[in-house]
């Protein structure tokens, strides 16, 4: 779920938001022709899907629904809501900004001897929905009761015109790569096949950046057991996204794909590969993180992480409600029956409240010398303390914790409100981190804490049923 983080996701929300309240607050279009409605619908989909591809495509599409939303509206606040919505996928796009040249030493790459042509999924899939929404458009135009498939004829053409503009961009950006002076790095690599891994150190030599693309070669030049890595030249930027050649020993590497995950990692400058931590290096506990009700906790006393309950609450309402009513007005839309629309709002909020139930309201954490109990999304787990258990924090609102043969991921989204006792991310990788520590100095120990599924609440079952009454009211 964690595609739900990205800062992309906020282009589909404030579709989400901005179809709500034109459809169901401002009544849709002033036009009587029933296609205006699909239509209408159709361009508030396409820069939903289209930003995971590309965002300035999304940009395009959002902009031209708000121009033809303008005339359509029959409020302000139509026409106000359609351009909010352009507004946040510019902003979105604005991520997207090449970033200033680094001050290093620039030149060509060595010519290769062919460019391999890349993006061919993106292209094929491009050009086939782009055939698919052909004949949509025809189907419609010979069949009238083919007009509400204009919604999604609509969204396969902008999904289609995002993904050849993401083929058409990588293409451009690999040929650029070879045609313009690019920044020069001194990197120690991996050759793999089908891949290179890179290492770039930094000045001081204590830390390097550790990324990898995949590359034309299809055989490495060493065999699996003989890995390691050789100084060589990177041309290009470092940053995830960007298009980088290697050159090791005259042997060019020519990339059939962007460069992937960027991170930093210890290095070790002598062996020319990244410093081994030891464990209780890694796993040391930050002193100012570490709440003073848990540096003073006995070993034994069992503890529990949950989300904030006002936070908590609030998410799984938003979830439910917004599915219920997104799904519910497009069911309007399709002209369904009352009954169909009481259905559609009551499957829609059970599968909204039973998410927000299970990634919001359950999940739990309880912990003390003996171990760690949690139980998740999917259900229940408890391991003990091991010598190579490991608390982090991966920056997104996740605390990833290894404990035996278990590997729990722990929401951990910032406290709302600021007054709530909810740990933060860092307080809570210092007191896991505190506890192991205390575990590996005592024996015997106990099995991990006792914790059990909860049931849901009364409230969960009230809310569902509110919401289903206030939708179907609404989306009349």
């Amino acid at each position: 779920m964690r595609w739900l983080m990205r800062v992309d996701t906020a282009v589909p929300v404030a579709g989400l938001v901005t179809f709500l309240l034109v459809f169901g607050v401002f009544g849709g279009p002033t036009d009587p022709a029933p296609a205006a409605r699909w239509v209408g619908l159709g361009v508030l989909i396409g820069p939903a899907l289209m930003v995971y591809a590309h965002r300035v495509a999304a940009v395009w599409a959002a902009v031209l629904g708000a121009v033809l939303w303008t005339p359509l509206a029959g409020s302000p606040g139509t026409v106000f809501a359609t351009w909010g919505y352009a507004v946040v996928a510019i902003l979105v796009s604005r991520l997207d900004r090449p970033p200033p040249p680094l001050p290093v030493p620039h030149r060509k790459p060595p010519p290769p001897y062919a460019l391999p042509h890349v993006a061919a999924p993106a292209e094929v899939t491009g050009f086939a929905l782009l055939l698919v929404a052909a004949a949509g458009v025809v189907w419609v135009a010979v069949d009238d009761a083919a007009v509400p498939w204009l919604a999604g004829t609509i969204c396969a053409f902008s999904l289609g015109c995002a993904l050849l503009a993401r083929a058409v961009r990588h293409q451009s950006a690999l040929r650029r790569l070879f045609t313009v002076p690019q920044p020069v790095h001194s990197v120690r690599a991996v050759e793999q096949e089908g891949h290179v891994h890179v290492l770039l150190p930094a000045e001081d030599g204590r830390t390097a950046l550790e990324f990898a693309f995949d590359v034309a070669e299809p055989e490495p030049r060493h065999d699996e057991d003989d890995v390691h890595t050789e100084a060589a030249v990177l041309y290009g930027d470092p940053i995830p996204g960007s298009w980088c050649a290697l050159e090791v020993d005259r042997r060019l590497h020519v990339p059939v794909g962007p460069v992937g995950e960027v991170v930093e990692v210890p290095y070790d400058v002598v062996e020319g590969l990244p410093r081994e931590i030891e464990d209780d290096e890694e796993q040391l506990v930050d002193p100012d993180a570490l709440r003073p009700a848990d540096r003073d906790a006995g070993a034994f006393v069992p503890r529990e992480h949950r989300i904030s309950p006002q936070r908590a609450w609030t998410a799984t309402i938003a979830i439910g409600l917004g599915a219920a009513l997104a799904l519910t007005e497009v069911a309007h839309l399709a002209g369904l029956p009352p009954g169909g629309l009481i259905v559609v709002a009551a499957v829609a909020a059970a599968a909204g409240f039973e998410f927000g139930w299970r990634s919001q309201l359950r999940p739990r954490l309880r912990w003390h010398a003996g171990g760690v109990a949690a139980v998740g999304f999917r259900g229940l787990s408890r391991e003990p303390w091991a010598t190579d258990s490991a608390v982090v924090h991966d920056d997104e609102g996740t605390v990833v914790l290894t404990a035996g043969e278990a590997v729990l991921n722990v929401p951990v989204p910032p406290p709302w409100p600021a007054r709530s006792q909810q740990r933060t991310a860092d307080q809570l990788v210092a007191a896991l981190r505190d506890t192991r520590i205390r575990a590996l100095a005592l024996s015997p120990l106990p099995p991990p804490p006792y914790i059990e599924t909860p049931r849901r609440p009364l409230l969960l079952l009230t809310l569902w049923a509110a919401t289903v009454a206030v939708t179907t009211l609404i989306v009349r």
